[in-house]
């Protein structure tokens, strides 16, 4: 198994630099059930930000590209139960990232989320910090 960091995902992902895209395309290619590639959760936050923040791709089609690559067998995405959350409240409106912190909080027995994001607190039930106290 190999892991995949963030610039190959994206170059896999979109094509922004012909070369480095078809390089990653062709390695993702080479990936199978048996030799999978790996990617972190972590990598899929730094992907999410990149795709939408810096290349302005659609929302609906990250998470749908996000979720295909949690569903392929070529490919072990970490923590595959905390991404399928993250993806299905994400396309309710949550933040991608929120929605993983969110269940890593649950997951650990927090009892709750504490933020000064009014969007949080309204999609995924945190707790926001009285900014005014």
């Amino acid at each position: 198994m190999r892991g995949i960091d963030t610039n190959v995902l994206v170059r896999f992902l979109v094509t922004d630099d012909e070369h480095q895209s078809a390089l990653a395309r062709a390695h993702m290619a080479s990936l199978t059930a048996a030799e999978p590639g790996f990617i972190a959760t972590v990598t899929l936050v730094e992907a999410y930000w990149v795709l939408r923040n810096a290349m302005g791709v659609d929302r609906a089609a990250v998470l749908d590209a996000f979720a295909r690559l949690a569903a392929a067998a070529e490919v072990r995405v970490e923590d595959g139960e905390q991404v399928r959350f993250a993806i299905d409240a994400a396309r309710e409106g949550a933040d991608f990232a929120d929605a993983l912190i969110a269940f890593a909080a649950r997951r650990a027995g927090c009892s709750d989320v504490v933020t000064f994001d009014e969007k949080a607190v309204r999609r995924l039930g945190f707790t926001a910090l009285d900014a005014g106290a």
